[in-house]
C-alpha cells in the first residue's frame, strides 16, 4: 500500500505538515492514547500536546525538548534523527545549552530526597516488626479460644479448647425469574438494519483507511477530526474500513446507529461498509 504513515519514518523533511502533525497522524493510527505515551516515555503530557500542536514558546529549552521529540518518535517507530531534524528545520528556540541527552528526562518531583528515602527505610524496618511480633502471638489480646464440650469417650469427657471457624452464609442462588428476566433483555435488542444509506460519523480524533476490497486500492485516507462524516457511496459494494480507534466511530445504515464497531483505542480491519456485511458483524456467532 503507497501509506506514507506505513514506512519506516514517515516524515517528508520540508513538507506541508510540521512534524507534531506527523507524529499526532502517527499515534492516531496506532490507536494510542496521549496519557499512555505520556507515561511510557516520561515526557509531561503538556509538552506532548504542544509538540502535536507546534505551540514551541511554551516547551523548555531546546536540547530538552530535542530530547522529547526524539522519545516520542521513537515510541512511535519513526525515525527519530529524521524526526529531529524536522524539528529543528521548524523550530525558532534558540540552542543555548549543548549536546541534547538521550535519555529520557525525569521530572524533579519524582526524585525522591534523602530524609524521605531514610524515613521510608525506617517505617518499613517499623512494619516488618509489627508482622513478627504478630506472628509471635504478642498481641494475642484478653479472648479467649472457645471452650467446646467432648464428646463423652475414652478421654473421661474432658473439655477440649479449640478454635471454632465462622460458618460462611450460604450462596444466593439466581431466581428463575430473574434469570428469564435477564435472557429476556439479552434478546431484545432490535435488530440490524439491512439497507440505506451509510455513514461513518467522527465523534473523536481518529485514523481512518476506506479502500477497495479486492485491489487494496485507498478511497479515502485521514485523520478524521470530531464532527467529520463520510458518505459511503451507494453504488459502492466493495469498500472496507481500517481505523486505530474503532470506539471513535459511530456508523448508520438508513439512518439508525448499529453497534459500536471495537473498543475506545482497538484497531478494526477489513469492516465491509454495507448494510448486509454491517448487520452480519452484530449478530452472535454459532458455537
Amino acid at each position: 500500500m503507497s501509506d506514507e504513515l506505513e514506512t519506516q519514518d514517515g516524515i517528508e523533511l520540508g513538507g506541508a505538515r510540521h512534524i507534531g502533525e506527523v507524529l499526532r497522524a502517527r499515534r492516531l493510527e496506532l490507536g494510542r492514547e496521549l496519557a499512555d505515551i505520556a507515561h511510557q516515555t516520561r515526557v509531561p503530557m503538556r509538552h506532548l500536546t504542544a509538540i502535536e500542536e507546534g505551540k514551541h514558546d511554551t516547551l523548555p529549552a531546546l536540547p530538552y525538548t530535542i530530547g522529547f521529540v526524539k522519545s516520542y518518535a521513537r515510541i512511535l517507530g519513526l525515525d527519530s534523527d529524521t524526526a529531529v531534524e524536522q524539528f529543528r528545520r521548524e523550530t525558532t528556540k534558540p540552542d543555548r545549552v549543548v549536546p541534547t541527552m538521550d535519555h529520557e528526562p525525569i521530572e524533579d518531583g519524582r526524585v525522591p530526597t534523602r530524609a524521605a528515602a531514610l524515613l521510608g527505610l525506617v517505617l518499613l524496618g517499623l512494619l516488618a516488626l509489627a508482622v513478627a511480633a504478630w506472628g509471635l502471638g504478642w498481641f494475642g489480646g484478653d479472648e479467649e479460644p472457645a471452650v467446646v464440650e467432648a464428646p463423652a469417650g475414652s478421654d473421661g469427657g474432658a473439655t477440649v479448647a479449640m478454635d471454632t471457624p465462622p460458618v460462611p452464609p450460604p450462596a444466593t442462588a439466581e431466581t428463575p425469574a430473574a434469570v428469564a428476566a435477564a435472557d429476556a433483555t439479552a434478546t431484545s435488542a432490535p435488530p440490524a438494519p439491512t439497507s440505506g444509506a451509510i455513514v461513518v460519523n467522527a465523534r473523536e480524533d481518529a485514523w481512518v483507511r476506506i479502500y477497495e476490497a479486492g485491489s487494496g486500492r485507498a478511497v479515502f485516507q485521514g485523520v478524521m477530526a470530531a464532527g467529520d462524516r463520510y458518505d459511503v457511496p451507494a453504488d459502492r459494494q466493495d469498500l472496507l474500513l481500517w481505523t486505530g480507534r474503532a470506539g471513535a466511530l459511530d456508523v448508520t445504515v438508513g439512518g439508525t446507529a448499529i453497534p459500536p464497531l471495537g473498543a475506545a483505542t482497538q484497531t478494526v480491519r477489513d469492516v465491509p461498509l454495507t448494510a448486509a456485511g454491517l448487520a452480519a458483524r452484530g449478530q452472535p456467532r454459532a458455537n
